[in-house]
């Protein structure tokens, strides 16, 4: 911080300043655009933050420093980005900088030698994994001459030491969840009467968006029969929609999914419910029997935390998930769920019985327990203890 002097001669000194570039911002709901806000929020009591992301970003404080630039196209924004950010560079001459994923660490970079400040990044798993060309050769070159990365997962953190992000320098700062109050049964009643389920339903809940990888066109071929013809009550609640971006653009649709449950004769037991608001989407951990988490292994797609499940957990349900990439960080076995080796369907299978066998509510203790430990709390203490250690503490 810069210290001068006031109009009384009194010594008043200046907040260090940060710069924040992102692509992912709220109100678009997502793990990135969640992690990024929450990272804000942590900086803006002791620091002076301006963000640059995508236009119509917004916290639900309107006092945030925020600039905005047209999202699409894609490439409009990222160049867009690297002008600005050094625009902001030169003025503000920050004391930190940081971008909100792989994407943004072009014009983090060029913001950063403008300024002559360490720049860092957020890697979520994707970023340090992708394949793809372009992104190889443009945006890869930038993330090693980063300063510093944060991976939210073991598993995403040796994905960058593998990539050589950062000369190796990464912390592991892993996401966090809100604890809400946990619902009663008549809550439980009322959500399968909004939604047309039997009130006896057992629920299987899937969340997330409609992405190969994510495994819930796989899960209904293979895992979804075999639940339903052991526990004939179950019924299996999809919310999530196709992604508006991402770097792997292999989205499926509600209708293929749809197509592949009534193939089975299951098309009256999968009930899409799309993207839902977080009261709603709270209600809906609230009502299930147990998460459900098929993501597939994929060295080169690598699911960077699985946040869903740490949602869950926080709701007092427990999770059946693959046992791939930062997945392993987000599930406590036996506390908050079950871990299953890649690809074997039986044992998701022989996983999602065993939990459904207990009554509503069971593990709920344990769940909660496990998810406490990972609270957003936790995480905005970590990301500003690691701004005081670049940029000298704040006010």
């Amino acid at each position: 911080m810069k210290p001068d002097r006031d109009a009384g001669g009194g010594e008043h000194v200046h907040p260090a300043r940060l710069l924040v570039l992102t692509r992912n911002f709220p109100p678009v709901i997502g793990g990135i655009e969640r992690v990024v806000a929450e990272a804000v929020q942590a900086l803006r009591p002791g620091f002076e933050v301006t963000v640059i992301g995508p236009r119509g970003g917004r916290l639900e404080s309107n006092s945030l420093d925020y600039q905005g630039i047209p999202a699409q196209p894609a490439s409009l924004f990222l160049a867009a980005s690297i002008l600005k950010a050094t625009g902001a560079a030169r003025r503000t001459r920050p004391s930190w900088v940081l971008a909100g994923s792989g994407v943004m660490a072009p014009a983090a970079f060029s913001a950063a030698r403008r300024a002559g400040c360490p720049v860092w990044a957020f890697v979520h798993g994707l970023d340090v994994t992708t394949q793809h060309p372009l992104y190889r050769s443009l945006f890869v070159p930038a993330l090693r001459r980063l300063d510093g990365v944060i991976a939210n997962s073991h598993a995403t953190a040796e994905a960058a030491r593998r990539l050589g992000a950062a000369g190796g320098n990464i912390v592991c700062i892993h996401p966090g969840v809100d604890l809400p109050t946990l619902p009663h049964g008549e809550d439980r009643i009322r959500f399968r009467q909004a939604h047309g389920l039997p009130l006896e339903a057992r629920v299987l809940l899937f969340v997330g968006r409609f992405i190969s990888r994510k495994g819930l066109g796989p899960f209904i071929d293979r895992a979804l029969l075999p639940v339903v013809t052991a526990e004939p009550r179950a019924h299996l609640v999809v919310v999530g929609a196709p992604p508006t971006r991402a770097l792997a653009g292999d989205a499926q649709t509600q209708v293929d999914l749809e197509r592949r449950a009534a193939r089975l004769g299951l098309a009256e037991r999968v009930h899409f419910l799309g993207l839902l608001p977080g009261p709603s989407l709270s209600e809906a951990y609230g009502a299930a029997d147990v998460h459900v988490f098929p993501v597939l292994e994929r060295d080169r797609d690598l699911e960077g935390f699985g946040l869903v499940a740490l949602e869950a957990a926080a709701h007092g349900v427990l999770t059946v998930a693959f046992a791939t990439g930062g997945i392993p960080d987000a599930v406590s076995v036996p506390d908050s769920g079950r871990l299953v080796p890649p690809h074997d369907y039986e044992g998701f299978v022989r996983a999602i019985l065993e939990v459904l066998s207990h009554p509503p509510g069971f593990g709920s203790v344990f769940a909660r327990r496990f998810a406490s430990a990972h609270t957003w709390d936790r995480f905005r203490d970590a990301v500003a203890a690691l701004a005081c250690a670049q940029s000298g503490p704040p006010r």
